[in-house]
């Protein structure tokens, strides 16, 4: 003898099931909320002003490292200035170039001309 067990399972819809709002829940949410926003908002404005310090740093190092290379450098052209301006540099170079001192009457001198009233230069 076989004994089976049937069993019916009906279907039931609960589409029309809502489920009440806790209330209380929903306070302790707002609350949380509202405390830990402002801390959020200080955090992250604190880590941003913490990035933008050290980008500023960075950059003022990089234009401080630029000012001492430029100020280097325009130290050594004024050094190689004076060396190619020297007396001893120019007469060796005219004596390369066989030039001479100017010969009484090749040089001659020209005035600027008169401003007229009233303009600007």
């Amino acid at each position: 003898m076989s004994t089976a067990t049937y069993a019916q399972s009906k279907r039931i819809e609960n589409l029309h099931l809502t489920r009440e709002r806790d209330r209380r829940r929903g306070r302790e949410l707002a609350t949380f909320l509202a405390a830990g926003l402002p801390v959020a908002c200080a955090f992250f404005l604190y880590a941003a002003l913490h990035v933008e310090t050290v980008r500023i740093g960075y950059a003022r190092q990089a234009r401080v490292r630029i000012a001492a290379e430029l100020t280097e450098e325009n130290r050594r052209l004024k050094a190689d200035l004076a060396l190619a301006s020297s007396r001893e540099r120019v007469a060796q170079v005219a004596a390369q170039k066989s030039l001479r001192p100017p010969r009484p009457g090749q040089i001659q001198y020209v005035q600027p001309p008169a401003r007229a009233a009233g303009s600007h230069p």
